[in-house]
This record gives C-alpha cells, structure tokens and sequence, in this order.
C-alpha cells in the first residue's frame, strides 16, 4: 500500500512536471513565434530602410563590397567610412566638414572651367599657374635688383657728369670772364679806330676838296689845252690835205699759208693756232702769193680767190673750211691767207670776277678764277685788276652768294666775314654795271673759250 501510494506520487509529480514543462514550452513557443514575427518585421522594416542607404543592386558591385571590406578592417560602417571620406574630402575641397556635394560643385563653379575641369586639373593648372606667376615675381625681383643696380650705377655716372660739368662750367666761366675782358679790350680798341678813322675821314675829306679843287683847275687847264690841240690838229689837217697814204707793203699784210688740204671735205689746213690767238669762225682771204695784194689806182686791194672760216683750233694749226672758191682757180698748198682786222701782236686785256667753274666739276668756286687768269695769261692775255679805259672784255662768273646777315651780336670774327663777301658781290655788281655802261664786251666761260679759240 505504501508502495503504491509512493509510486503515484512519483507519478503525479511527474505529470506534473510534465505538464509544467509542456506549458513552459507552450509559452516558449508563443514567446518565440512573437519574437519571430517582430524580428521578420524588424527584418522587413531594416530591408526596407536599407533601401535608402544602399539597394541590393548596388551591393552586388564589387567596388562596393571592396567597400565594406575597406570599412570592416577600420572597424567602420560603410555608411560611416563614407561619411568621414566625404568630411574629409570637404574639408580639404571646401573647408567645411558641413558643405555636402552641392555646395561643393557650387562652389567649384565659381572658378575657371570649374563646371568642366576635375579638382586634381584644377589644381595641376593652378599649381602650373602659380608656378609660372612665382617664376615672374622671381624674374622680376631679379630686374627689380638689376634696375636697382643699374640705377645706382647710373646715380654714379650721373654724378661723375654733374661733377665734371661743374668743373667745365667753372672754367668755361673763367674762360669766359677772360673773353669778356678781351671783348672789353677789343672794344675799347674800336671805340679809338673809329675816332681816329673819323679824325681820318675828316682829313681825308678836307684834302679831297682840296684836291677837287685843284682837279677842277687842271680840268680848266686841260680843256684850254685842248682846245689849242684841236685848233693845232685842225691845222695839221690843213697842211696834209691831199696827201695819200701809201700803206704797208704787200708781204706785211700776209697773215698766214695753206699747208694742206682736203678736197673731199672741202677743208684746208693753215700754219696758224692756238699760240697765234686764232679764235673760232674766223674768216680768211686766200691768195696765190703776197704781190696778189698789190692794191689798184684807187687804193683798193683785190679780192681772193677763195674765202675760208676756221672751223677747228690746235696749238699750231687749225682747220678751216671753204666758204667759196673762184672757178679755175683752186686753193692750193702756198697759198697766203689774209685778214685785214687781224692782229696777233695785239694783247687784249681782260678783267676777270666772280666764282668759276675751271674744272667742270659741278662747283662755283672763287678759288678757280685763278685758273681762268692762268690760262688767259697762257693765251698771252693780259688780265688787269680794274676796269680801265683800255679793257677789252669783262670775264664774269656766277654771282657770289651773300649769307643772311648776322645780327649785332654776333662774333666779330662773323661779322668781318659777313663785310668781307658783301664787298666781294658789291664788286661783282659794280663790275657788271660799269661793263654795261662803257659797251664792254662781257664775258662768261664759254663765249671766253669761242673767243680764245676753244683754248681755255
């Protein structure tokens, strides 16, 4: 009995234990299917929210598994690796771990091709740009340096100048002090010519009138003088009238000699030339022998039996051409030649002035007027300083130029220059007028050759 009362104790706590378990699992399980269905909804909703993060495309990407990785060995999300690069590459874009990607780009834009250009091109160019802007401020500290130098150089030279032309003004004002004072002397010395040439001027003018007071009485003098000539000359012309002059003999007036000829030219050759003061278009008669000249009854001499003109001048001889020729009578070599006005033995007289050109090389010059003289005297001129009675042709060149005229205070050396060339055209005016008035011949450098025969 006591046996079985204990084994239905047993029993009974064994159901019972059973029974508490079998709750407990019932419980268990009801527990557990809740938790099962709040974590599958908590799996849904994390899924879900998961989305907004990263889909399940983009987590099949290897880059962004390479990602996780990355995010595990830093023991990071890849959310929160993500958001500390972003930081990161803000602060070192912008500056501000708070800028997210818009300001970023916004901000880039405000730069040059910062819509087109990437931020490392960016800057790479600004680097390049800062580069080359720091190679100028180098280069032009560098001529900043130089041109500092250069003006301390110059500074120097420019003082050396200063220094030196204190010490050439300081002498040139002493020069010039002793100038002044040559000037002072000079004019000190002026002031007493000019007294003395007006003390000079009035004695002159003193013994002028008296000279043209005496000229006046020997121009009485000479005027009752010839008046007693004219009445002698009037006698003389009494005592001769009817008389005859015979002339000179016939071999006397023979002036020169045919020494060849040309026939077909119609050109002769005589023994006169240059020396002889043949001049061009000269014309000669032309006899057979000097007893040709013998003059007739009444005086007259005959006519040639040809005419000739000189044509072509050398020193001995010239050439002459034919003018005419009597008919069966031609010129032949000895035949006399005859000009009744010429005379070599006659010396003409030449007065020579102005600027010439002897040389024919472009340029008037004084000087040359020394070689037109030369070479008149060649000819056997004579040339003369004045115009005298005697002259027989002026020889002009071109007229002398006068400068502008200096002014009062001008140099006195200038101012003797500037008297001495107004002179020299005074001259020349007076020369040519004087010419004109007395029926001179006047003379340039080519009518002076034609005249001498091409000689000069």
């Amino acid at each position: 009995m006591a046996g079985r009362t204990s084994s239905s104790v047993g029993m009974g706590i064994a159901v019972t234990v059973l029974g508490i378990a079998t709750l407990a699992l019932f419980v268990t399980s009801l527990v557990f299917f809740s938790q099962k269905n709040a974590a599958q909804k908590s799996l849904v909703d994390a899924r879900e929210n998961a989305k907004d993060y990263i889909t399940d495309s983009e987590r099949a990407k290897d880059s962004v598994q390479q990602a996780v990785l990355a995010a595990k060995k830093d023991r990071k999300s890849l959310v929160g690796m993500l958001m500390s690069g972003m930081e990161e590459t803000m602060v070192k874009v912008t500056g501000s771990r708070q800028d997210s990607y818009a300001d970023m780009s916004r901000k880039l834009e405000a730069f040059p091709d910062g819509a087109t250009t990437n931020v490392l091109a960016m800057i790479k160019n600004r680097d390049a740009q800062v580069a080359a802007l720091t190679k100028r401020v180098s280069d032009a500290e560098a001529a900043r340096d130089r041109a500092l130098a250069d003006r301390e150089n110059e500074a120097r030279r420019v003082q050396g100048i200063e220094d030196a032309n204190r010490a050439t003004l300081a002498a040139l004002n002493a020069e010039l002090d002793k100038y002044k004072n040559q000037v002072d002397q000079l004019r000190d010395q002026i002031n007493g010519y000019r007294q003395e040439l007006e003390a000079r001027a009035d004695r002159i003018r003193t013994e002028a009138d008296s000279s043209v007071q005496a000229l006046r009485t020997e121009i009485e003098n000479l005027q009752k003088d010839r008046a007693l000539a004219q009445a002698r000359v009037a006698e003389l012309e009494k005592a001769v009238a009817g008389q005859r002059y015979s002339g000179q003999a016939e071999y006397a007036l023979v002036d020169g000699q045919i020494i060849g000829l040309d026939a077909v030219d119609r050109t002769v050759f005589i023994n006169l030339g240059r020396k002889d003061r043949l001049t061009l278009g000269m014309t000669f008669q032309v006899y057979s022998d000097a007893t040709a000249l013998k003059p007739d009854a009444d005086g007259n001499f005959p006519a040639g039996k040809a005419a000739i003109e000189v044509i072509k001048i050398d020193q001995d001889t010239a050439t002459c051409r034919v003018l005419s020729e009597r008919r069966g009578s031609p010129i032949i070599r000895g035949d006399v030649i005859v000009n009744a006005v010429y005379d070599p033995k006659k010396v003409y007289k030449f007065v020579v002035f102005g600027n010439f050109d002897a040389n024919h090389d472009g340029r008037f010059t004084p000087q040359e007027a020394a070689d037109v003289r030369a070479k008149i005297a060649a000819w056997r001129g004579q040339v003369v300083e004045d115009l005298t009675g005697d002259v027989d042709f002026v020889v002009l060149g071109e007229r002398p130029v006068l400068p502008p005229e200096p002014s009062r205070n001008a140099p006195v050396e200038v101012l003797q220059e500037f008297i001495r060339l107004k002179q020299i055209r005074d001259r020349y005016d007076e020369l040519s007028q004087r010419a004109a008035e007395s029926a001179i011949p006047v003379l340039n450098l080519n009518r002076l050759d034609t005249l001498t025969g091409g000689g000069l």
